[in-house]
């Protein structure tokens, strides 16, 4: 009996968390800076999104080099959005989402050639604070607990296997700081 109880208000609260946001309704474009730890991410940044009518905050970050190319992107909806401090328009936000990330490095050292690709994806838990000053502007500060899978490529240098590819759980504990204007 307890079980169904948990399952029915987590249902409740699913189902009316659009009711809780404080977040304005039109268009959300900005910027971040993250850091974090665990085997699927690390320092980085990239840019904000929040398209009017769809429930999902977005951040994509790419990162392009001579020997590499790699893109992160997220993806969370916000289960609660209150007001914290009505005088200082600072709310904080709980969510639930998911990132995909890719990366691939590609390099020759000498005449040796040296390749490795890894896919992740999984799920992660936004919380955080987000203080709107005035409502144009909105700076938020989150962290992001994320867990998932990776799948490793084989690891080659030349055309030798020097590591077969293996798949494995994936955990990443971003604090990602940003700024996002609302139009």
């Amino acid at each position: 009996m307890k079980k169904l109880l948990i399952v029915l208000a987590l249902a409740a609260i699913l189902a009316t968390g659009t009711a809780f946001a404080d977040h304005p309704e039109g268009l959300g474009i900005g910027v971040f800076g993250s850091y974090g730890w665990g085997s699927a991410g690390g320092t980085g940044g990239g840019l904000s999104l929040k398209i009017p009518s769809i429930p999902i905050y977005w951040a994509v970050n790419a990162g392009i080099g001579s020997n590499f190319f790699a893109v992160h992107v997220t993806g969370d909806s916000y289960l609660f959005d209150k007001l914290l401090v009505k005088d200082v328009g600072l709310n904080w936000f709980l969510g639930i989402g998911g990132w995909f990330s890719f990366y691939n490095f590609s390099a020759t050292y000498l005449t040796t050639d040296y390749n490795h690709t890894r896919l992740a994806f999984g799920a992660r838990v936004p919380v955080g604070l987000s203080w709107q000053p005035i409502p144009l502007l909105e700076i938020f500060l989150d962290i992001a607990p994320s867990f998932g899978l990776y799948i490793d490529g084989e690891v080659k240098v030349n055309d030798h296997v020097v590591k077969e590819g293996k798949m494995g759980f994936a955990f990443y504990w971003p604090i990602e700081l940003g700024i996002r204007l609302w139009l």
